[in-house]
């Protein structure tokens, strides 16, 4: 008694023949989509291994002979995954059918099936590149196994293909050998580089080297690598025409049954992303130039007012004769003074703006006394108090002093603004410096109301100003967050509190 072949859905597929039931094991799932070219000159034969099979597979393509076999090859070639065929055949047999295949270019996995069991056949055969050999009678069980074999083969070189293809044509990646010479570059690192791959290929990535890029940083990297680690940093590189771009890269060791066989490298070109965070330096850089030049004015006109004050004096005294020498030495003390102070935010002024990259020990009692002298007489002048609490008096910092500077200034700026633009009576700024053993956290806040919480997201975004389009050029805050992660390793957060706002800044000891 015969069973019916059970449906798609069931994990197995179990066959009666000569009332044996045979078990199939395995899923057969990947087989739907798989289409068949079987040549079989027998027409029993043919019609109980189609019979068998037939469910389990996308399409079967059936032909008598070799012939037959090759022109639906022709005419299906886009359609068929997998060729079984018989040797002996009328009119064109297996073998001369599989060699005009080969001979066209196609590489389709074939199985051959065969009731003649020939040692030289079978090496005829082999030079053609076969998948299986099987002898009649055909033994489903083993032709199930084969072909789902083969077809997982076919999956997995499929999808490496896709994958080579999409990295060749779309990533910016290469190849290189266990020493670092180049072994494979994509047609993106082709185009970025300016070199072609027979250019590239047998060389190493010394060839696209920046003489400006610290000798520390290769040596990180290599110190990653041959410890087989994976290295991700940015790169400045130089294309063939000596112009420069730059790269984020990720250096990946490959390996090859557990031996080191070399490295890959994917990349993303940032250059535009660096050329552009530039820009908005620079843009932001003449925004706090014209900040502090506002600043400058607004410390001078006290002191300069009080000079022209006593020189008038002085000048009115003469006329009258009544100028004496304790008065004028008293009045010279004055002036010396103002002309120190004036000398001192000068100071202050160019420390600010000068281009300082090495690291210094501060104090944060300075560096406060130092903003205060930045905008303590502005502030006042628009009737705000101004508030500090430094529990950090005594703490030394090693820092940018310049860039903390500058960042401090661009948030009380802020606030300022925030607290005139909304008309605050008794305004108030408060700056609380305090620190655990792993950080130093300055808390810049104010009473103007806070922040909307639909702006609050977005308030460190380029671009984006609550303020009026006069006033805002809404960079102020987003570089103040690039200064404080990026330069100096911090945090910049603000949330909102009472009546008002609160930005934290967080600094790493």
């Amino acid at each position: 008694m015969k069973r019916a072949v059970p449906s798609l859905a069931s994990s197995f597929l179990l066959i009666i023949k000569n009332n044996r039931e045979i078990h199939v094991l395995g899923k057969f799932d990947r087989l739907k989509s798989v289409s068949l070219l079987y040549v079989e000159d027998s027409k029993f034969l043919a019609k109980t291994t189609i019979g068998a099979i037939e469910k389990i597979f996308n399409k079967i393509y059936v032909a008598h002979d070799g012939q037959e076999g090759l022109e639906l090859f022709s005419k299906h070639e886009n359609e068929i995954d997998i060729i079984i065929t018989d040797l002996i055949m009328p009119f064109l047999d297996g073998t001369s059918m599989i060699k005009k295949i080969r001979d066209s270019g196609s590489s389709v996995p074939i199985i051959v099936t065969t009731g003649f069991d020939d040692f030289l056949q079978r090496e005829k055969i082999a030079e053609l590149s076969i998948e299986a050999y099987l002898s009649k009678p055909i033994n489903i069980y083993k032709l199930l196994k084969i072909i789902n074999k083969t077809v997982e083969s076919l999956f997995i070189e499929r999808e490496l293909m896709a994958k080579k293809m999409m990295i060749d044509n779309d990533i910016i990646y290469t190849e290189t050998n266990e020493t670092g010479v180049i072994t494979y570059v994509s047609k993106p690192f082709e185009k970025i580089s300016g070199y072609k791959k027979d250019e590239l290929v047998g060389r190493t990535h010394a060839i696209l080297k920046d003489a400006l890029t610290p000798k520390t940083l290769y040596e990180d990297m290599w110190s990653n690598l041959k410890a087989l680690k994976q290295w991700h940093g940015e790169l400045t590189n130089r294309r063939k025409d000596g112009s420069a771009y730059t790269i984020s890269i990720i250096i990946s060791p490959m390996y090859f049954r557990d031996r080191l066989i070399g490295y890959s490298s994917t990349s993303i070109d940032v250059t535009q992303l660096r050329a552009t965070s530039q820009k908005l330096q620079l843009k932001s850089k003449q925004a706090a130039m014209g900040e502090m030049i506002a600043m400058i004015a607004h410390q001078w006109r006290q002191p300069i007012t009080s000079i022209g004050m006593i020189a008038n004096n002085l000048q009115f005294d003469m006329l009258m004769d009544e100028l004496d020498k304790d008065s004028l030495q008293k009045n010279l003390k004055t002036i010396d003074k103002h002309v120190k102070y004036l000398s001192s935010t000068i100071d202050v002024f160019r420390n600010f703006l000068k281009e300082n990259k090495k690291k210094e020990k501060i104090s944060m009692k300075s560096t406060i006394e130092d903003l205060l002298m930045l905008v303590n007489t502005e502030h006042s002048q628009k009737d705000i108090a101004f508030e500090i609490v430094n529990e950090c008096e005594d703490f030394e910092l090693n820092i940018f002093k310049d860039e903390l500077l500058q960042a401090i200034v661009n948030v009380v700026t802020n606030s300022k603004e925030a607290l005139i633009e909304n008309r605050v009576d008794e305004a108030k700024i408060k700056i609380h410096c305090n620190e655990d053993a792993e950080a130093v956290y300055i808390h810049i806040s104010d009473n103007a109301g806070g922040i909307k919480d639909d702006i609050l997201p977005k308030i460190f975004t380029p671009y984006f100003s609550t303020k009026s389009k006069k006033n805002g050029t809404g960079l102020g805050l987003y570089m103040t967050k690039t200064i404080v992660e990026e330069n100096l390793d911090g945090e910049l957060s603000v949330v909102n509190k009472d009546d008002g706002a609160i930005f934290s800044i967080k600094l790493p000891k």
